[in-house]
């Protein structure tokens, strides 16, 4: 096996698609980034096992304390609800779109090629809402706000639509800029 062709005193156990040479493993991931590394498969293994947990974000009785922070918050989870029109989106979905919003807001990342279609489609169209209601609010704060949500997602999901089904009822979906609709549930 060949040596590492940047750093030489470690075998080359991957072929680097940026210079077809064989590199270690420990300076592929010292080295990668989205212009070089766009579609080799380590690249894109690494982006998915960013932490995400570890994003900056207001903690609960920050958010609850503030009418600010939960007004940013309606706006973004009523966004969310807007998406729960086609039945095949759930807490996954939403926080996989959370995940894809702080991939290019807080690391700075383009949106990777395998993002899903529907995906790129529900991240434009929350783009554009940020764009219309939120435009005035610093992009640390807005990151802030993302990462708290992603957080609660994950607290309060079970695998299908509880978190999704919990926001429509309290938070509504977007039907314009400032306007929301809360459909009527069956009591529990």
């Amino acid at each position: 096996m060949a040596k590492c062709s940047i750093c030489t005193s470690r075998k080359g156990k991957r072929k680097c698609l940026a210079d077809d040479s064989a590199i270690c493993t420990l300076c592929c991931g010292q080295t990668r980034n989205s212009e070089k590394c766009t579609g080799c498969t380590f690249y894109e293994t690494a982006h998915s096992n960013r932490n995400y947990k570890k994003v900056p974000y207001f903690e609960i009785h920050e958010m609850s304390a503030s009418e600010e922070l939960q007004d940013i918050s309606n706006v973004i989870e009523s966004a969310l609800c807007t998406f729960c029109e086609d039945d095949q989106f759930n807490d996954n979905n939403a926080a996989n779109l959370i995940e894809l919003f702080l991939d290019t807001w807080f690391f700075k990342d383009p949106v990777p090629p395998s993002c899903s279609v529907p995906q790129q489609v529900r991240l434009n169209r929350l783009q554009e809402i940020i764009g219309q209601d939120l435009s005035s609010i610093p992009e640390e704060k807005l990151i802030k706000v993302f990462a708290a949500i992603y957080r609660s997602i994950q607290r309060h999901t079970n695998g299908g639509r509880a978190y999704l089904d919990f926001t429509h009822r309290y938070v509504g979906a977007r039907i314009g800029s400032g306007m929301r609709i809360i459909k009527k549930f069956d009591s529990l």
